[in-house]
């Protein structure tokens, strides 16, 4: 697939739920995520929904499909100034830029409209793709939370990483 995909990255809609169910519940993303199995579909709706006010959720759309997602969460409080996040993308569209858009459009988000000066998030230690890409657009390795998650039978790590402007 190539990587000059015409893919518009947009605000979430309702509609996009099915979509981004069949996306959650890929094997890749419970793998790479702390998503579960066997998810429903109403869990995962009701996940896909805004925490608070200022949550901005994303969709990549491809031809009318929505082939990946995400969500910017700015904290609150003395927090405000940070902001945490989450990208998933269809298996069948990974690798071709798709989480460089989605991760470009919050970025973009974060530091010219709600002047975020932290982002942050977790990524398992070997999530290759995920630490190359985060690494591309500014984000270090600020500590390494150990058996942060199980998955697949065993206790995994975790890195924590952060992007200040």
């Amino acid at each position: 697939m190539q990587n000059d995909l015409q893919v518009i990255i947009r605000a979430m809609r309702r509609d996009d739920a099915a979509d981004i169910y069949e996306i959650v519940n890929q094997h890749a993303f419970r793998f790479s995520t702390l998503a579960l199995p066997y998810e429903s579909f109403e869990t995962i709706a009701k996940w896909l929904e805004p925490q608070s006010p200022r949550d901005l959720h994303y969709s990549a759309e491809l031809d009318g499909r929505v082939v990946g997602a995400s969500a910017l969460r700015p904290f609150l409080g003395r927090r405000a100034h940070a902001a945490e996040f989450w990208i998933g993308v269809h298996e069948n569209y990974a690798r071709v830029g798709i989480g460089s858009k989605l991760l470009a459009a919050m970025i973009d988000t974060a530091d010219n409209w709600l002047n975020i000066k932290r982002l942050e998030m977790t990524v398992f230690t070997d999530n290759v793709a995920a630490l190359a890409l985060y690494t591309k657009f500014g984000f270090a390795i600020e500590g390494t939370h150990r058996a942060a998650s199980f998955r697949d039978g065993e206790f995994v790590d975790a890195h924590c990483m952060a992007r200040l402007r």
